[in-house]
């Protein structure tokens, strides 16, 4: 009876451990530890019986757990339990007894080989990470397609091979990784079990760059939190490590989860929260502006000059943008267009067309109230239609021409169809004239077949669509030669800039200020804003941003075409025109990040200091809580009631100084010299002899130089003519929109 009562046993915990192991991979954990405690318990079952012949139960349970200890590291064979069997005794369970005793001893020394391999594999790794101590080192928390897609991208763009890939979590999800693990070792990268909070990494010579990367948000920013809490410990330094060389990148949305990163003490740390979204339409703007094509749009075919003559109110065209899907992406791409989109010769017309257009519209005017004020200087329109019917092709017919258009929909084949639909309308309306078409499109491999669209004319070309895909793609931690680090060095620029940074501060001043700029999401996202509108108002002058080659060889050709202008003497006579302009900037951003004018009614300058009065001995300028700035207010204006920015500025010194405070709040000032030190912004006096470290990569001085737009133009051409038969799609559909970006500001001279 005890021979079928084990036997059953064994079978039981088997199944049991097999059900577990399933269970959990199903649930992406990993089970293997369910298995191989199943395959324990059945052994030490189907040993029993053959200890009991010959013990009494106590010490047969005993001699049973370790002839099963024995079976898992190869210490005994099958005959010690085979030679004892008697089939009189198991009857019917002879066969199946042997066979489960023979699987048993199979598997046991299975898993010991498995966990002995893993060791040995994480002691190889581990070496590879000491080997790496001279090396930057990337650190992805998880491995998971998005974390290996931005591994991949900047070990592609690490041409001097400077930097290391490690994953932490690697063998988290057991056999599910393995695809995932050969793709990763392919890039060279290291593969270690630990949380990447668990590493203690030196890096007083190196920069550590963290990035909290897995599928779960609410995981990456606990992970992030942590990550702060033990990385401003006051033992960190017997490490070996350093907070001024530790970037921290969270992938998290919302507003709350800036919040709670705010709240804490980062002391040295750089810790970025990375909204996707955001930062892929940032990026995506700053390499195709709004402005590409604006010239081909205008009747005449010419801007006309932007000149220190030009009245400050008067415009010479049009800018009308086309945004089609108002989810997440649509509404961040209307925000960013808002500001991005303040031009001094332009007006700015914004067009979204949604299925839930009202409730998208109730949505925005409850987070941004004053972002579809009718009386702003530009103009939103937010139309319920369905993009594929004819009602909205006669909505289309009704716009004037259209210079830009996004689509998102929310599904990738959804939004390309639409994308299509619309080049399709627009030839068939524009001919020859054609606006840039641009598609949020979540899958890379999809991305790179839609620049690829094309049909075949009359003559054997390709005609190209000429649609323009984006999306988070892992662009944004490139650390060379890509829009995120000049996003990121114009950020910084203009926070060195507030912060009178000069190239002979001393290094511990540079550390404060560079402390500053991380310290608070909102600030830096601030910065960036204001950086990357500069390109916006050199344009308007004729000039543009390029960065200098570091190759010789590549370097020669660049200064036979391009040289540095001098910023302050060439736009001496046109740089007050643009005083207005960034303050319009500012407004048309602070309104759609959800500010509004702190006033108790109207706009004149008593009810601006009637609500000023009442928090200004707890914040110097802005009500943070209720998101209210008294600096919302034009520059200018011809409506006693509508109060202008010096009164504003002059009421807040009048009423500091009666309550015994100190604050003066310079705002003209402040516009006015933001622009006239863009050179010095750009050129990067500012990053010191030793240079700032962005994105992983220090940056030094004059990388970046303003240049005239011709000779940009020129530049371009030439290396479109010497390397457009080997440039990737992506990169040479880039390279034509800028130079189309340079041809049209060229015509503006």
């Amino acid at each position: 009876m005890i021979w079928k009562i084990c036997f059953a046993m064994s079978l039981i915990f088997l199944a049991a451990g097999a059900v577990m192991f399933f269970y959990k991979r199903y649930h992406g954990k990993g089970g293997v530890r369910y298995l191989g405690g199943g395959v324990f318990l059945s052994a030490v079952s189907i040993c029993f019986p053959v200890m009991h012949l010959t013990e009494n139960d106590g010490f047969a349970l005993a001699m049973s757990i370790s002839q099963s200890i024995r079976m898992f590291v190869i210490d005994t064979g099958t005959s010690d339990i085979l030679d004892v069997l008697q089939q009189d005794a198991l009857g019917s369970i002879y066969i199946p007894y042997k066979i489960v005793v023979c699987i048993l001893y199979l598997l046991g020394p299975v898993f010991t080989l498995s966990v002995v391999l893993r060791y040995f594999s994480n002691f190889f790794e581990r070496l590879r990470i000491f080997f790496s101590s001279r090396k930057n080192l990337y650190i992805f928390s998880d491995l998971t397609e998005k974390s290996l897609e931005v591994a991949t991208n900047l070990v592609e763009k690490d041409e001097k091979k400077k930097s290391a890939i490690l994953f932490c979590n690697s063998n988290a999800k057991d056999d599910e990784n393995v695809e995932l693990e050969e793709k990763a070792r392919v890039i060279g990268a290291i593969l270690v079990p630990q949380e990447a909070s668990r590493l203690h990494l030196k890096n007083k010579k190196r920069y550590l760059t963290y990035f909290q990367i897995s599928d779960d948000e609410e995981k990456n920013l606990d992970c992030t939190l942590a990550m702060i809490d033990r990385m401003t410990e006051k033992n960190l330094k017997k490490y070996g490590a350093t907070e001024q060389n530790i970037t921290i990148y969270c992938f998290a949305s919302g507003d709350e989860k800036e919040i709670l990163l705010d709240a804490k003490d980062k002391r040295n740390l750089r810790v970025i929260l990375i909204d996707e979204i955001r930062d892929s339409v940032y990026e995506h703007l700053y390499r195709y502006p709004l402005y590409a094509n604006q010239n081909s749009t205008e009747k005449n075919g010419k801007l006309s000059v932007l000149n220190a003559n030009q009245n400050s109110t008067e415009k010479n065209g049009k800018l009308s943008v086309l945004i089609v899907g108002g989810g997440k992406i649509g509404t961040e791409f209307l925000k960013a267009t808002v500001w991005m989109g303040q031009m001094k010769s332009l007006d700015l017309e914004i067009y979204m067309i949604d299925l839930k257009g009202n409730l998208r519209r109730k949505s925005l005017s409850a987070r941004c109230p004053e972002l579809l004020q009718e009386d702003s200087d530009y103009q939103i329109d937010i139309h319920k239609g369905n993009i594929f019917s004819k009602k909205i092709e006669l909505y289309l017919n009704e716009l004037k021409d259209i210079n830009y258009c996004m689509v998102s929909l929310g599904e990738d084949e959804k939004s390309l169809r639409a994308a299509l639909a619309l080049r399709g309308y627009f030839y068939r309306r524009y001919k020859k004239v054609q606006p840039v078409i641009s598609v949020y499109v979540e899958s890379r491999k999809k991305r790179e077949a839609i620049r690829n669209l094309n049909e075949t004319t009359r003559t054997k070309e390709k005609y190209y669509y000429d649609i323009v895909p984006f999306g988070n793609g892992g662009i944004y931690q490139s650390q060379q030669g890509s829009e995120a680090l000049l996003i990121e060095y114009l950020g910084m620029g203009i926070h060195a800039h507030y912060c009178r940074l000069k190239k002979e501060d001393n290094r511990e001043t540079r550390r404060e200020v560079i402390k500053g700029y991380y310290s608070r999401q909102y600030n830096r996202r601030s910065s960036i804003a204001g950086g990357m509108h500069i390109s916006s108002k050199l344009w308007e002058m004729g000039l543009g941003i390029i960065r200098v080659p570091e190759n010789e060889c590549e370097k020669k050709l660049f200064q036979k075409f391009v040289h540095p202008v001098n910023y302050e003497e060439r736009t001496e006579n046109i740089r007050k025109t643009c005083y207005s302009l960034e303050h319009d900037r500012w407004m048309a951003y602070v309104r759609a990040e959800g500010w509004s004018l702190a006033t108790e009614g109207g706009k004149n300058i008593d009810d601006i200091r009637e609500c000023y009065e009442q928090y200004c001995q707890v914040f110097k300028n802005q009500n943070y809580p209720d998101k209210l700035h008294p600096a919302l207010i034009p520059l200018e204006s011809d409506d006693p009631q509508i109060a202008t920015l010096q009164q504003v500025d002059d009421m807040i010194v009048q009423v500091n100084k009666k309550l015994g405070l100190e604050y003066e709040p310079r705002y003209v000032e402040s516009d006015e010299e933001v622009v006239d030190h863009i050179g010095e912004i750009v050129s990067g006096e500012w990053c010191g002899e030793e240079g700032i470290v962005l994105n992983g990569r220090v940056v030094q001085a004059n990388e970046w130089i303003i240049a005239d737009l011709g000779e940009i133009l020129q530049y371009d051409t030439e290396i479109l003519k010497r390397d457009e038969a080997k440039m990737s799609l992506e990169k040479r559909l880039a390279l034509q929109y800028e130079m189309m970006r340079c041809r049209n500001g060229k015509i503006s001279l």
